[in-house]
């Protein structure tokens, strides 16, 4: 797509496809090893069900759902960054586990027949709160394909605030 053709929101998705923005939020060693010891201290909810990923970037919550014990993970990413997070989750030996699809959320369908997902893992909050404005997708991913009876619905966020 040549730039006098793109939208706000194609400059938008474009912005996650270099590696340095994903590099930052890798590095921020608090924000990654909590969300992987979420998972981790909690198998028992991961143990063989569907993980959907919201907005996946190069696939480290889709790898550490796999690690957490989940039998199948879907994640998809908008940006062109999840190109590289196919070469990331297969260098990990996790493609037999983990399906990583690029569009909308909006747009695309779900694998291999799959209609519903037990959990949704999303990293959606961005910089103060805003910035990556994806909680209108995750909501819509949650009321599209998340199993309404499923004991592991539940968000694992107590709140946020803005000081």
């Amino acid at each position: 797509m040549k730039p006098e053709e793109m939208t706000s929101k194609d400059y938008y998705f474009d912005s996650y496809a270099h590696f340095a923005i994903h590099e930052e939020m890798l590095k921020d060693e608090v924000r990654t090893l909590t969300y992987r010891n979420s998972m981790f201290h909690n198998r028992h909810l991961f143990k063989d069900k569907i993980v959907l990923d919201v907005g996946c970037g190069t696939g480290v919550l889709s790898m550490f759902a796999a690690k957490a014990g989940a039998k199948r993970v879907i994640g998809i990413d908008m940006s062109s960054i999840i190109d590289h997070a196919k070469k990331i989750v297969e260098a990990n030996h996790l493609d037999h586990i983990v399906t990583l699809l690029k569009g909308k959320v909006e747009e695309v369908q779900l694998p291999d027949g799959i209609e519903k997902v037990d959990i949704i893992v999303s990293e959606w909050m961005g910089y103060c709160l805003f910035y990556e404005s994806m909680l209108d997708t995750v909501l819509f991913a949650r009321d599209r394909w998340l199993v309404r009876a499923s004991p592991s619905a539940r968000g694992s966020s107590s709140g946020a605030r803005i000081v």
